[in-house]
């Protein structure tokens, strides 16, 4: 009945190890410091190249008391963002950027317009009838990406998407304000990267080069 017993309780530890390994591999962590900012929070970190991953393909940029939110939403290459009119007055969302252009037209309360982003880059949202409201989506190529914490903090990858394999990455960072900053992770086959990025206030980068 005791080797039972210990045999159970072994292949408990063993089942647990198991589990929480995988969980710390192939990830990259660390601190983005901005320069010029009031807050360190909403600043996007990404690998530049990294394995295709299965990823989400419906996004919703809601808009709410004249405001787009959320006010960065970065999406993968072909995903479909949903622009709900969640307000109380008419919008009209249109975009110049080269990455997506387009006009929604104006459309009333209750109602929404669906948009596929088939191109990586920079789109920037404005409203037409409201001057004040901008915001950002971001088509990504690959969806090893995080926006950081009210403290700079970050984590890649995201909860349900594989670890990255052992190997060296390019990180870059992108904000409105910020000029993009970048650094380079040496993935280790078990653990995760750490790295500190300091970007600068300035104009925004592109995310990638043509």
């Amino acid at each position: 009945m005791k080797r039972n017993w210990f045999i159970l309780i072994m292949a408990a530890l063993t089942g647990l190890v198991l589990w929480a390994g995988p969980s710390w591999a192939g990830e990259i962590t660390g601190q983005v410091k901005p320069q010029g900012l009031r807050s360190a929070d909403n600043i996007l970190v990404f690998v530049v190249q990294a394995p295709a991953a299965p990823v989400k393909k419906d996004y919703v940029m809601d808009q709410r008391n004249l405001t787009f939110i959320p006010h960065v939403l970065p999406v993968p290459v072909g995903a479909t963002v949903d622009f709900p009119n969640n307000d109380k007055v008419d919008h009209n969302v249109f975009s110049l950027s080269s990455a997506k252009k387009f006009n929604l037209g104006s459309y009333k309360p209750g109602h929404g317009v669906k948009v596929t982003f088939d191109k990586p880059g920079v789109v920037e949202l404005r409203c037409d009838v409201h001057q004040e409201m901008r915001a950002y989506i971001l088509v990504m190529k690959n969806p090893y990406w995080a926006l950081t914490d009210r403290q700079g903090g970050f984590r890649i990858p995201g909860p349900g998407l594989p670890p990255l394999p052992a190997g060296s990455y390019l990180v870059k960072t992108w904000h409105e304000k910020l000029r993009s900053a970048a650094a380079t992770a040496q993935v280790p086959a078990s653990g995760a990267a750490q790295v500190t990025l300091s970007p600068q206030r300035g104009p925004a980068g592109v995310l990638y080069k043509r």
